[in-house]
């Protein structure tokens, strides 16, 4: 039977979010490439035209996205919070939580100073002896 053979997949599509410059003008320059693209091979006609569409839309991307970030950055002169928050958000920089996450507050602050008291004697066993002093081993 069919169903043996072929079963029905069930797929899920997920759309990504445009980027904020992508606009209807960028979007018919890519619809032009695209239909460009799948003539490129009848010709050399076809092939240069195709090369051409495409050199176009990247610059018309490169400017779209450099007037967009240009407009951003100046509507927030000043404002160096809003500044940093655009340029982590575009490198897709994510603030990790420099603490581990834990449900007894407690054990978390024994376990740091055991790791802390043990640094300083591992840096203290390190350390030439320097005369008469009487330095304690233990914190």
């Amino acid at each position: 039977t069919l169903d043996h053979h072929a079963p029905l997949v069930q797929k899920t599509i997920s759309f990504a979010a445009h980027a904020p410059w992508f606009d209807s003008e960028y979007k018919n320059q890519r619809k032009l490439r695209r239909k460009a693209e799948k003539n490129k091979n009848r010709s050399l006609y076809h092939k240069t035209l195709f090369e051409d569409i495409r050199a176009e839309t990247t610059i018309m991307a490169n400017l779209k996205k450099k007037q967009y970030y240009s407009t951003l950055l100046e509507k927030n002169k000043g404002n160096v919070k809003a500044i940093y928050n655009v340029v982590n958000r575009e490198l897709d920089r994510k603030q990790e939580t420099p603490i581990p996450e834990t449900q007894d507050i407690g054990q978390l602050a024994k376990d740091f100073n055991e790791y802390f008291n043990e640094k300083i004697i591992n840096i203290r066993k390190e350390l030439p002896p320097i005369g008469n002093s009487c330095v304690n081993e233990t914190v």
